[in-house]
């Protein structure tokens, strides 16, 4: 990792995230509490990475600290969560991984490029895995919440 500090990570981060969120064509009102979602995300990566060096723990709780602050922000600004949720886990893509699998893959490198694919793989099926999570989460509360107001009726 670099040796910038973790408030340099989180806004340009922040700032990849909203420039993302003005990709999908998000409401403006959106787009800072998108882009803070994203820099949270990032900068908890960022440190559980430099703390564990486990890239797939680090996107897990990553991913899942994102997918809960976009049902929060859905919540309260009365958005879609995947505004927040879409551009927020941009910034933990393995992009770098998947040129390197590709790159190796063309150079013929094929124990390389199984092991960075794999792990390419792994830290994406943390990353769904973490907004997963938090989504069934989130819905189970609300249809519990649904049924407990039809049955008080």
């Amino acid at each position: 990792m670099t040796d910038m500090p973790v408030y340099m990570h989180f806004i340009y981060a922040a700032l990849s995230t909203v420039g993302f969120s003005v990709f999908f064509n998000a409401p403006v009102t959106s787009l800072i509490p998108a882009g803070i979602t994203g820099g949270v995300g990032w900068a908890i990566y960022f440190y559980l990475m430099t703390t564990t060096s486990n890239s797939i723990l680090s996107n897990f709780v990553a991913a899942l600290v994102v997918s809960l602050f976009s049902e929060i922000l859905a919540r309260k600004l009365k958005h879609p969560a995947i505004l927040f949720v879409i551009p927020g886990i941009i910034p933990l893509v393995p992009g770098l991984g998947m040129y390197n699998t590709m790159l190796f893959l063309v150079q013929k490198n094929y124990d390389m490029a199984i092991s960075t694919g794999a792990d390419v793989l792994f830290v994406g099926g943390s990353i769904a895995l973490g907004v997963l999570v938090i989504t069934s989460l989130a819905r189970t509360i609300s249809i519990f919440k649904i049924k407990k107001k039809l049955n008080s009726q």
